[in-house]
């Protein structure tokens, strides 16, 4: 088994559930704009993207054949869970970490032939799983240079 993505998975989500911790309460939950999205805001997107890959990872896990995975409208997502206005810093910031430990459980199971199985992008074209566990990872990591800056990964 291929336990480097999960390990990877293991490390970012500890160090950033710390920094995030460490970031000031008002400072996460400041918004720049009306249409821009605040810390809290974009740490409840990471929340969406860590459910919604899940479910993609493990329907690619059990699957014989190329899954087609539908993509999400992240904005209303957004919206619609209220994560700036029905919770707070702490209960964010745990859920994120609960989803994305989900995650890592979900990773130490996979084997090379797993990473090797293909999807179908919401946009077309085909994908590995290694490569969407990757680019869930890179995405990660863009969201949180855009809240911690870009020396935080």
């Amino acid at each position: 088994m291929n336990h480097s993505y999960s390990q990877t998975l293991n490390r970012l989500v500890g160090y950033f559930e710390s920094e995030l911790k460490a970031v000031p309460e008002e400072v996460f939950r400041h918004k720049q704009g009306p249409a821009k999205w605040s810390k809290q805001e974009i740490v409840g997107h990471l929340c969406d993207s860590a459910a919604n890959n899940h479910l993609r990872f493990v329907k690619i896990k059990q699957s014989a054949h190329p899954v087609s995975l539908e993509g999400y409208d992240q904005d209303r997502w957004v919206d619609l869970h209220g994560y700036q206005e029905q919770y707070n810093q702490t209960d964010i910031i745990t859920l994120w970490v609960m989803l994305n430990r989900q995650i890592v459980h979900v990773l130490e199971r996979l084997t090379a032939e797993d990473y090797g199985k293909t999807c179908i992008l919401p946009g077309g074209g085909e994908a590995t799983l290694d490569w969407l566990v990757n680019d869930y990872l890179e995405h990660m990591r863009h969201h949180f240079r855009q809240i911690l800056g870009p020396e935080s990964v």
